[in-house]
């Protein structure tokens, strides 16, 4: 009775069965305002990398995500992305956005504008379920300083 339930697989089909199961997959969280600055993009990017993660953009409109995007396609390249359109820039959509998405490593915020902003700024009872971080340009320095000055005299 075995053996009728249960018959032997071919061999080429226990070859297309995973000797491993499938993990769970990790996302990077990225708030997306009215830009996508370079140096917030070079730190998402290199995360994902490094981390093995996705990216999950999370903005008011994802149709302004795809064109702000374009620029950065090839660099993106292997990184699955994916964009969750909030319905308001309030912090309770955002931690809808976040809670959909299980897995998620940390979030990012890089522009003025984006939607992670008022998670920063939030309350204790609208705390972020994940760490965010908040990217800034890299301020020159001193050397970089007093060669320009040198330059400029």
């Amino acid at each position: 009775m075995h053996a009728a339930l249960f018959p032997p697989q071919p061999d080429n089909e226990l070859s297309a069965v995973p000797a491993h199961p499938a993990t769970t997959q990790k996302w990077i969280a990225l708030g997306v305002g009215d830009t996508l600055p370079p140096h917030v993009m070079a730190y998402v990017i290199g995360a994902c990398r490094r981390m093995r993660a996705n990216l999950l953009l999370i903005s008011l409109d994802a149709m302004r995500v795809r064109a702000l995007l374009a620029d950065y396609l090839p660099d993106l390249q292997g990184i699955t992305c994916v964009t969750e359109e909030l319905a308001s820039a309030s912090a309770a959509a955002v931690l809808q956005a976040l809670n959909l998405h299980h897995s998620v490593l940390f979030a990012v915020s890089g522009a003025e504008n984006d939607p992670l902003r008022p998670l920063l700024r939030a309350r204790r009872n609208r705390r972020s379920p994940v760490p965010i971080v908040l990217v800034t340009p890299k301020p020159p320095t001193s050397n970089a300083v007093g060669r320009q000055k040198v330059a400029q005299n």
